[in-house]
C-alpha cells in the first residue's frame, strides 16, 4: 500500500511532467508570443514558478517568502529580459521549485498530510489539499502553454485524438504520434483527407 507521500508525490510527479512536456523544444521567440492575447508563454512560466515558491513556502517553511521577496531570477524587475539566458534562467527556476516540493513532500510523514497549513492569502487547509491544489495550478498553466504553443505552430489535435471542430479544417495541421509507422500516418491522413473534404468541401 502507497504512503500518503507517495501519492501525493504521485500527484505532483503527474502534473510536472504534464508541464515538462510542453517545454520541450522552446524556442526564445516561441516563449515570447502570447498568441494575440496579454500573457506570454514566459509570463506564465515566470507566474507558474513564482506562485509554485509561495505556495510551498507557506504549507513548509516556519517563516514563509512571499511574493515580493522571493530569490527572483535576475531579481523582482517590471520588464522580462528578451533573452534565451532568461528564459533559461525561469526554465531552472521552475524546476528548483518543482525539486524543492519533491524534497518537502517526500519528507511529510502520513498525519502531517491532515495538518492545516497556511496559503498566503490567509486560510489553511490541510496539506494534502494543498498539494492537489498546487498541482493545479501547474496544470492550469501547462493548459494556457499548450494552447498558445499550438495556435503559433499551427498545430491541431494528434492523428487519432482530434476532436474535429466542423466549422474548422486540421487539414495540415495534424500531429504525428510517436508510435505511428510512416505506413499507419499516411493512411490515416488519408483517410483524413477524404473526410475533410465531406465537411468542408
Amino acid at each position: 500500500m502507497r504512503t500518503r507521500s507517495e501519492l501525493a508525490l504521485g500527484v505532483l510527479a503527474t502534473a510536472r511532467q504534464m508541464l515538462r512536456e510542453n517545454l520541450k523544444a522552446l524556442t526564445l521567440e516561441e516563449a515570447l508570443e502570447a498568441a494575440g492575447g496579454y500573457r506570454s508563454v514566459l509570463g506564465i512560466l515566470k507566474h507558474t514558478a513564482s506562485w509554485s515558491h509561495v505556495y510551498r513556502s507557506y504549507a513548509f517553511d516556519a517563516e514563509p517568502t512571499h511574493l515580493n521577496t522571493l530569490d527572483w531570477p535576475r531579481g523582482l524587475r517590471d520588464t522580462i529580459e528578451p533573452t534565451q539566458a532568461y528564459l533559461d534562467d525561469t526554465v531552472a527556476w521552475l524546476e528548483e521549485s518543482f525539486a524543492l516540493w519533491e524534497a518537502s513532500v517526500g519528507g511529510a510523514s502520513d498525519e502531517e498530510f491532515d495538518e492545516l497549513r497556511s496559503l498566503h492569502w490567509g486560510e489553511q487547509m490541510p496539506l494534502f489539499d494543498i498539494v492537489v491544489f498546487n498541482a493545479a495550478h501547474w496544470t492550469y498553466h501547462t493548459g494556457e502553454l499548450n494552447e498558445i504553443l499550438a495556435i503559433v505552430r499551427g498545430e491541431a489535435w494528434t492523428y487519432t485524438e482530434e476532436v474535429e471542430e466542423n466549422h474548422i479544417s486540421t487539414a495540415g495541421h495534424r500531429i504525428r504520434a510517436g508510435w505511428m509507422t510512416d505506413e499507419h500516418a499516411t493512411a490515416y491522413e488519408s483517410h483524413l483527407a477524404r473526410r475533410d473534404q465531406e465537411l468542408h468541401g
